[in-house]
């Protein structure tokens, strides 16, 4: 037993040996859906291998957070990974069921020869100079340290990019506010076929229509949300006979600090509380939904951002307007803006920029503009593409997509660090589009693959060659756009 020392009010912990947990050729720092990929990618490639996870299970959010709606780009490891669910009657369309996935996760894990401790936090880092060479953990067995040639964070929160040192940007410019946080729900008993073939499906189905008639009748739904964020079908359920199992996101914390471990508390007790209004909400309001019933609530906030890493290149929120393309793209995303207001209900799929000395608001897309619960001033009229053009003379290319440089993994002034997932280096209104779970996984694939060619040609991951790590992507299933260029 270590003594530490009480004074004045601070305590003061002796100096302490650790014993060395194992060392290893890549080590994951996050078992979510990109650190997954990074481990498998990795190991795969025939490194020793380990994630180190904090929950007990792999996914993140697609598992532990019942987000259930894998969407962006389906390649390589992640067209394994829904080829593996739909042979388990775990994936419909677009929904998959998180238990059946949690499964799926463990089994190729496992099959790869990647190791996995979960249960586990990384608490600090181990820095000599430009190098970090491993890292500080803290479970059940104590306090200890792990060593690594290689290290990916895909924390989500940047954690072992910040213990390093690295520099780090943190929500809204300006505040530090993060994007609004939500706790996921599912409903059993639903009447699925009620509600699709509904007046209200048909002509509200994003649910505006009938909180503003709720707000009326003095029901205070619309203070946590003025709109259906999205609704999934669970699948491998009961279907047509009314008793689908639906995950919805709808709830929001506001005003969200999400690396304050008191904030997190209070979105957690939030999130809960909001689910129990949501769901007497949703049983008196929505067709189909009369006889349902609250099955869980998710056991991982859905925080969408915290802790960007500031890398070789910052994606910038005109780099999704433009659909920008990178020599050193290492994944593809179609998604655009995508922000859950910070400050209040509603979502904002536009950006403020100035072109050509004039004030305009940015859309990505035409949907995105109708597909935003929180317009600009002027309304949906006030939107312009990147080049500031409005109504019928906007402008989108043929093929949707913009790229994620392989500088955005590469954090500066550290060596033999990657990250991936939602802490690659972005700026908040960018961060926003290009954090969808494929993405995620994509980025976390060419990261552990990046990390497993630069031990083979013994250099330092930025002075990898991209196009020979492009080339190996490629042959490993991976889409780069390769087909659409």
């Amino acid at each position: 037993m270590l003594k530490h020392d009480l004074r004045n009010g601070r305590v003061f912990e002796p100096e302490r040996t650790l014993p060395v947990e194992g060392e290893y050729d890549v080590l994951v720092v996050g078992g979510g859906i990109a650190g997954f990929a990074a481990g498998v990618a990795a190991a795969r490639a025939g490194c020793k291998t380990l994630i180190v996870e904090q929950l007990s299970m792999l996914g993140g959010l697609v598992t532990a957070g019942l987000v259930n709606i894998p969407l962006d780009f389906v390649c390589g490891i992640g067209a394994d990974m829904f080829k593996r669910l739909t042979a388990v009657n775990g994936l419909w369309h677009r929904n998959s069921d998180p238990e059946k996935h949690k499964l799926i996760l463990d089994r190729m894990v496992l099959e790869s020869g990647c190791d996995v401790l979960f249960v586990t936090s990384v608490v600090d880092a181990i820095v000599c100079g430009d190098e970090i060479r491993g890292v500080v953990i803290e479970n059940k067995s104590g306090r200890r340290a792990i060593l690594a040639k290689r290290i990916i964070d895909c924390s989500g929160d940047a954690d072992a990019a910040f213990h390093a040192g690295c520099e780090v940007m943190v929500g809204r410019p300006g505040d530090g506010i993060a994007q609004a946080c939500s706790l996921e729900f599912r409903l059993g008993g639903v009447d699925w076929d009620a509600y699709n073939n509904s007046e209200l499906k048909a002509k509200d189905p994003k649910w505006i229509d009938i909180i503003e008639k709720a707000r009326a009748e003095g029901d205070s739904t619309w203070q946590i949300e003025n709109h259906l964020n999205w609704i999934t079908h669970v699948p491998g359920r009961p279907e047509h006979c009314g008793q689908d199992e639906v995950s919805i996101c709808m709830a929001h914390s506001r005003n969200c600090r999400p690396a304050d471990a008191r904030d997190l508390t209070r979105m957690y007790l939030e999130g809960r509380e909001q689910a129990d209004q949501l769901w007497k909400f949703i049983q008196k309001y929505i067709p189909g939904f009369a006889k349902s019933w609250l099955v869980d609530t998710g056991c991982l906030l859905g925080v969408r951002e915290t802790r960007r890493v500031v890398g070789e290149y910052i994606i910038q929120g005109m780099d999704i307007a433009s659909w920008a393309h990178f020599d050193d793209v290492v994944a593809i995303s179609r998604h655009g803006y995508d922000l859950h207001n910070p400050d209040g209900v509603g979502n904002i799929k536009w950006i403020k920029e100035e072109i050509d000395g004039k004030t305009c608001y940015v859309i990505c897309h035409p949907g995105s503009g109708s597909a935003s619960s929180w317009d600009p001033p002027g309304g949906k009229e006030a939107y312009t593409d990147c080049k500031g053009r409005k109504g019928t003379d906007m402008q989108f290319p043929q093929h949707i997509y913009y790229d994620i440089p392989y500088r955005a993994l590469l954090p500066v002034k550290m060596d033999n660090l990657l990250v991936a997932g939602r802490c690659l280096s972005a700026d908040f209104m960018a961060q926003s589009g290009c954090r969808l779970i494929m993405c995620c996984l994509t980025m976390g694939e060419s990261a552990g693959t990046a990390a497993a060619m630069s031990l083979a040609k013994k250099v330092r991951p930025r002075d990898l060659d991209v196009k020979e790590l492009q080339r190996q992507l490629v042959a490993n299933g991976v889409d780069l756009g390769q087909n659409l260029r």
